[in-house]
């Protein structure tokens, strides 16, 4: 990555790590909570069951790193897994300039207690 973008992430992104069938693409990449302004919109809904995070972020990151097809794959930063609801390349004439995606954090993977088998 070259240019004004390249040297904008370098110093202001965040370490993330995009994972894409157990392999990890270590990258600088601007994530940050996309709020809600509505008055009907909450970043947890309250169920029968427990709380449920429906709180969005928004991530802008380096072209090379591509977020297509990610399939089961995520996005991880700060010990938080981030699930790809949206992504797509910008690009400027036929070169992709950077890639957008709206990220939802992932929910952990359940543990197996004593006495549960996997």
């Amino acid at each position: 990555m070259t240019g004004a973008w390249g040297r904008i992430l370098d110093k202001y992104g965040q370490r993330v790590a995009v994972v894409r069938d157990g392999a990890e693409t270590l990258c600088r990449a601007f994530l940050q909570p996309a709020l809600e302004t509505r008055e009907d919109w909450f970043q947890s809904l309250p169920t029968p069951l427990g709380t449920v995070r429906r709180d969005q972020w928004l991530y802008l990151g380096p072209p090379e790193v591509s977020l297509d097809g990610l399939g089961d794959g995520y996005v991880a930063w700060n010990n938080t897994q981030f699930e790809v609801r949206a992504a797509q390349p910008v690009c400027l004439g036929e070169d992709t300039v950077y890639w957008w995606a709206l990220l939802a954090v992932r929910d952990p993977e359940p543990e197996d207690g004593p006495g549960e088998t996997a």
